[in-house]
């Protein structure tokens, strides 16, 4: 299952964030083409973080290479890679997500085990690379870590009617009610679309029965068994105590709830990690103005997604590489394409994911915090990407 609509609009929302950061390029040991030797690595992607930015600071560290860049819609994307990469005119280099497009994608890419063990591979983020292997061979590397299992709320609303942020479904059903007395929705949610659906449903079976789910996944559990009963029925609650408002069946995640969200009239939206720098970073807020109408004028924090039983621990995150970068099999320009997959997932491009507010895939390069709009916003912002280490399993679903 591959989640294709998910945070694409807020990957470009947020994409203009990082251009005020003026950063050095690094890159690690991979040798690049002899000097003077000119070579052109053609990139295919349909989500790239700052594409002008990571262009020209690799560029301006690489003289001799010259980055061919060509931006696809999804549904474009996929039909265009299936025949490039086993043509002469595909890309050098090009972008897969966990999941459907690593299972069907991978076993055209190079493989980059010798490249990790020669490249600081063990400074990324160990699930950012499990995701992305088939068949025990790593076939990409992550641009940045994401994750699911978050609430995000307008913490001007609960502050204004004095509403705790909730743990749990009563603590919630208790916080509607009087944030619906105030005359806003609880929880925006676009139902219409089913990423949104099963990120929600992965919440509540994270919580109820933490990582059974992957069992499910594999075949080793049985989906009618009690906890997924129990998670069903959770499912339903938030729509008919009406956490969720009447309607939501109708609506798009993107725009529709997340507008809502930002307009004020909801308290709440399920969403994750990606959401950080359209709601909490001033350059973010900025462009995210630009998707509604009226004045953002709230500040926004997120919290674990309540868990639907009492006395439950609310869920961990779920997640991994949002997306990652392979080099074609078939590249005849692999020593520089293999420098620029150095730069996008261990060098430079992971300073540029982290000044944007992205949680790089690299451990040791902290996410920026100094364009929050609230202080507040810091501590949440590190919480994420702390969690981001202690995933409870993955989001995207192999079949």
């Amino acid at each position: 299952m591959t989640f294709r609509n998910r945070p694409r609009a807020l990957a470009s929302l947020v994409a203009v964030a990082a251009s005020a950061a003026l950063l050095a390029g690094c890159s690690g040991a991979t040798p690049a083409p002899a000097e003077g030797e000119a070579q052109t690595v053609t990139w295919w992607t349909w989500n790239a973080f700052n594409p002008d930015k990571t262009i020209a600071d690799f560029e301006a560290a690489n003289p001799n290479i010259t980055i061919d860049y060509k931006l696809y819609s999804y549904n474009d994307y996929v039909t265009a890679i299936r025949t490039g990469l086993t043509s002469n005119d595909g890309p050098d280099v090009f972008q897969v997500q966990p999941g459907e497009l690593v299972t069907n994608f991978g076993p055209l890419a190079l493989p980059l085990d010798d490249f990790l063990a020669e490249n600081g591979g063990d400074r990324i983020n160990p699930e950012g690379l499990s995701q992305l292997q088939l068949d025990g061979s790593q076939v990409a590397l992550p641009s940045y870590m994401s994750a699911a299992g978050l609430i995000y709320y307008n913490a001007s609303i609960l502050d204004e009617l004095g509403v705790a942020v909730p743990t749990d479904f009563d603590e919630w059903k208790t916080a509607c009610a009087t944030i619906e007395a105030a005359g806003y929705d609880c929880l925006a949610h676009g139902a219409k679309d089913a990423w949104v659906n099963t990120d929600v449903y992965l919440s509540l079976i994270n919580s109820i029965a933490p990582g059974e789910v992957y069992d499910a996944i594999e075949g080793k559990a049985d989906w009618t068994d009690p906890a997924f009963v129990d998670a069903m029925q959770a499912w339903s609650d938030l729509f008919t105590s009406g956490i969720i408002p009447a309607g939501a069946t109708a609506a798009a995640e993107y725009p529709d709830a997340f507008g809502a969200f930002l307009e004020k009239k909801a308290a709440f939206i399920a969403l994750g990690t990606w959401n950080t720098p359209g709601t909490m970073t001033s350059v973010g807020i900025a462009v995210s103005q630009e998707t509604v109408t009226a004045k953002i004028d709230s500040t926004y924090l997120s919290a674990p997604f309540p868990a639907p039983v009492a006395g439950d621990a609310p869920t961990g995150l779920f997640g991994g590489p949002d997306n990652g970068w392979a080099v074609s099999a078939k590249t005849d320009a692999q020593d520089a394409a293999l420098t620029f997959l150095d730069f996008l997932s261990l060098g430079g491009g992971q300073e540029i994911q982290a000044a944007g507010g992205n949680i790089p895939a690299v451990t040791d390069v902290s996410v920026a915090t100094d364009d929050v709009v609230d202080p507040r916003q810091v501590a949440d912002i590190e919480r994420q990407q702390t969690d981001l280490g202690k995933l409870v399993g993955a989001r995207q679903i192999p079949y």
